[in-house]
């Protein structure tokens, strides 16, 4: 079992189904069930993954990381029914116990509420707040009274979205309130499913001061050329950042095509490789003038296109409603499905994933003739 997770860990996923299959013959710990169907996942072998997690379960009905990988599994084939009551089971996982306050108040089922006030917590990653802020203006038609808690990076966007709702990035600001939910409990609360994702257009939208200057300012760089924005490092501490970055060196001849100006939305981690980059001379890093995502999406809304791997810089320029193309790994997450090229909850990204041979060169190739084009 112990081996199996360490290969996969490690990219070596034959050896880790090999190791996972002889500990499930061998033993009965549910635990290696899963360590065995996590191994699916990452092989793209989503059937697979799901029997196993079931087995789990009924081994161990309370085993958290068994749902949690169903309720994955189950959302990568758009089986949302089931799914969204087992994404609950993610603050059930070890180390997540404390994440959030433990509230005296009800969690909101949903109703609409007359003279009650409610609390939404943006709880989860940067992209997951984007992706599912698209329910608040559902949440400003049943109730009038909406808090919101989110991070100081992404309060000023959120507070644009439509809706009811005022933001604090602290708690100790928060007003006295009734009733709490997380943002990403918001699907199970109004039963999403495929055919219903809230996609009808963007819903997040930029500074227009902001954007005005950005705007005459990539005119002047750009002198005529297509502006495109690039993404290839995720957050280093993300357990899946191995298999969803990208190292800039890939992107060399994306760098290099001629009518475009690169421009580069790498902050942080990642950003030093475009410093040691041979065509860094091309690119127009805007690193130093990203604050907070509120200038990220400001900058976003007046690129013509924006290449990203899987990270927040997708949710947020689907979000926008901007042209996107997002290069995925083999097996991707939950969000971006099985096989499609499109996204039903971002209807202006592409999708453009790794063949069978599980590398990138195949996926830039295909990437420039679409910028080309």
């Amino acid at each position: 079992m112990n081996l199996c997770r360490l290969f996969r860990v490690n990219g070596r996923l034959e050896e880790s189904r090999a190791a996972g299959e002889r500990a499930a013959m061998l033993g009965t710990l549910p635990e290696a069930l899963v360590d065995l169907a996590d191994t699916y996942v990452a092989m793209g072998e989503s059937d697979l993954a799901l029997e196993f997690f079931e087995r789990a379960i009924a081994k161990r009905p309370n085993l958290a990381r068994a749902h949690m990988g169903l309720a994955q599994a189950l959302l990568m084939k758009g089986e949302f029914g089931p799914a969204w009551a087992e994404y609950e089971w993610r603050y059930r996982l070890a180390g997540t116990e404390n994440i959030l306050p433990k509230f005296k108040q009800p969690q909101w089922n949903g109703m609409k509420l007359k003279s009650s006030r409610l609390l939404i917590v943006c709880e989860q990653g940067y992209g997951d707040c984007f992706q599912f802020a698209r329910y608040l203006p559902l949440v400003g038609e049943r109730v009038k009274d909406v808090y919101i808690g989110v991070g100081v990076e992404l309060r000023d966007v959120i507070q644009r979205v439509k809706g009811s709702h005022v933001c604090y990035e602290r708690w100790e600001h928060i007003p006295p309130f009734d009733f709490q939910i997380t943002l990403s409990s918001l699907p199970l609360v109004f039963g999403t499913t495929l055919e219903t994702i809230p996609s009808d257009g963007p819903y997040l939208t930029a500074d227009a001061a902001k954007a005005a200057t950005w705007r005459a300012k990539l005119s002047t760089l750009a002198a005529g050329r297509k502006t495109v924005g690039f993404v290839w490092q995720g957050r280093p501490t993300h357990p899946n950042d191995r298999v969803r970055s990208i190292a800039l060196g890939h992107l060399t001849r994306l760098l290099e095509l001629e009518g475009i100006l690169p421009v580069s939305l790498q902050a942080g981690a990642g950003r030093e490789q475009l410093l040691q980059h041979p065509a860094r001379s091309r690119v127009f890093d805007a690193a130093d003038e990203l604050a907070t995502f509120d200038d990220t999406a400001a900058l976003i809304s007046q690129l013509d296109c924006v290449v990203t791997i899987d990270s927040a810089m997708a949710h947020l320029t689907g979000g926008l409603g901007k042209r996107g193309i997002v290069m995925l790994p083999k097996a991707g997450e939950w969000r971006w499905f099985e096989k499609r090229n499109d996204s039903p909850w971002y209807p202006s990204l592409e999708l453009v994933r790794q063949d069978a041979s599980a590398t990138w060169d195949n996926v830039v190739t295909r990437v420039i003739d679409r910028v080309r084009g």
